[in-house]
Formats: C-alpha cells, sequence, structure tokens
C-alpha cells in the first residue's frame, strides 16, 4: 500500500511538472498542460489519502 502511495505521488508530480512545462511553452498546449496539472494532482491527493488511511490504522 505505501509502496503504491508513494508511486502515485511520484508519478502526479511528474505529471504536474510536464503540464507546466506544457503550458510555458505554447498557447495551443495549454490545455493539454491543463489537464495533466488536474490529473497529476487527482494523483496525488489519491496518495495521500492512501497515506493518512494507513497511518491513521497504525494508531488503531
Amino acid at each position: 500500500m505505501t509502496v503504491l502511495a508513494v508511486f502515485l505521488l511520484v508519478i502526479g508530480t511528474i505529471l504536474i511538472l510536464i503540464g507546466s512545462m506544457l503550458i510555458l511553452v505554447g498557447t495551443v498546449l495549454i490545455f493539454l498542460g491543463a489537464v495533466l496539472i488536474l490529473i497529476g494532482i487527482a494523483l496525488v491527493a489519491v496518495a495521500a489519502f492512501l497515506l493518512i488511511r494507513r497511518a491513521l490504522r497504525r494508531e488503531e
């Protein structure tokens, strides 16, 4: 579970960086960059949820 969360964090961060670069590069790629950023944010949010759930389960 932790490996999956870390993997999602890494992939999400890479997608956010690629999306930011696409937005900076050109006007045509702004939409694609925005989509990649949104997907990256979603992956990071899922990873954070998995890590928080694991931490809460460990406390019990």
